[in-house]
């Protein structure tokens, strides 16, 4: 009777241990079943070259050191707290850096709706579809543009783009094979472009667009923000040259006494604003202002000395030349088109 006493925990031991087996192989069942069902990817069109990769890497190393001033959604005054928040020069649009990351396998949902059901039923290639936007494109036709950017299929084809090296693309090419002359590309985060290429990188006249479209479970974003687009010259796959930047806003969204930047017309370098700048900005209450500033690579030049707390007076209200925006001088750099920046 004492050996059956004994063999009992080594039974229960060996059970135990048989249990554990069997849910660790159930496990990593689920796991490659996630795999299965979440990591097809389309082919992509295209993929922009290994330097040019390389390239993009060092500057976005070098970028993570730099302080949040070096975006358009840094902080941009430190103002004593009596002084009105309307002489503050208005941010723009973030950056998606501060958006909270969904739970691994979470579905995100737009209106309690999953946003890429209906492209379940819609049998259109990447092709088709940049074939149909680009025609809305050669037609100026902004509003067509947006329903289409909108549509599940669609955010669905930039939703399977995994990074920023990597685009869907249709237009004339190189012999290489290379984006070359006329046609539009689709990026990560419901961006596009239509315009010129030259040797796989955008190069002469081009308008970008990017779209914002707001999850339920995004509680960071300022969802004011409809649109960002630049039209103009475009040289290293960057705006250079003459060019608009513009916001698209819609102010039922915005909190009380926001102001916002709406357009910035100049020239740019790099996406930096370089050189004469005329901006517009749009308040809470629908009241526009007009500004002019002088920049230089993403610096802007003082109209005068720096107050107690290092301001500088930075663009001046073109109605009221004693009217100032105001920016703080540790982050009055790499002022420009951020969005589109490494």
């Amino acid at each position: 009777m004492e050996k059956k006493k004994d063999l009992i925990p080594i039974a229960a031991i060996v059970v135990f241990l048989i249990i554990i087996v069997i849910l660790c192989a159930a496990r990593l069942n689920e796991r490659k079943q996630e795999k299965d069902s979440t990591g097809e990817t389309a082919e992509s069109v295209y993929t922009v070259s290994e330097s040019q990769t390389e390239t993009q890497t060092e500057t976005e190393t070098e970028t993570e050191t730099e302080s949040a001033g070096a975006n358009l959604s840094a902080a941009v005054s430190a103002q004593d707290e009596t002084e009105s928040v309307e002489n503050e020069l208005p941010s723009g649009k973030q950056k998606e850096q501060t958006e909270t990351k969904p739970a691994q396998g979470t579905v995100r949902t737009i209106s309690g709706n999953d946003p890429f059901a209906a492209a379940e039923g819609v049998n259109k290639t990447n092709e088709e579809m940049l074939v149909e936007m680009a025609s809305y494109w050669e037609q100026n036709n902004t509003e067509a543009l947006d329903d289409l950017a909108h549509l599940s299929w669609f955010m669905k084809m930039s939703a399977s783009i995994a990074d920023s090296d990597t685009f869907y693309y249709y237009g004339e090419r190189n012999s290489q094979g290379q984006p070359d002359g006329l046609g539009i590309a689709c990026y990560a985060d419901n961006a596009y472009y239509y315009g010129q290429w030259s040797d796989g990188m955008r190069q002469g006249d081009g308008e970008w667009i990017k779209y914002y479209i707001y999850y339920d479970d995004d509680t960071v974003s300022d969802r004011a923000y409809q649109l960002h687009m630049y039209r103009g010259e475009w040289a290293s796959d960057m705006p250079n040259g003459v060019g608009q930047e513009h916001y698209d806003l819609d102010l039922s969204q915005a909190d009380r006494k926001d102001r916002y930047i709406q357009n910035v017309i100049g020239t740019f370098k790099d996406g930096l604003y370089s050189g004469e700048m005329y901006l517009t900005t749009l308040n809470w209450d629908g009241n526009q202002e007009e500004w002019n500033g002088i920049a230089d690579e993403g610096v802007w030049s003082p109209y005068g000395s720096a107050t107690n707390k290092r301001e500088v007076p930075v663009c001046r209200n073109v109605d009221d030349e004693s009217n100032y925006l105001w920016l703080s001088t540790r982050n009055n750099k790499e002022r420009g088109i951020g969005e589109l920046m490494p």
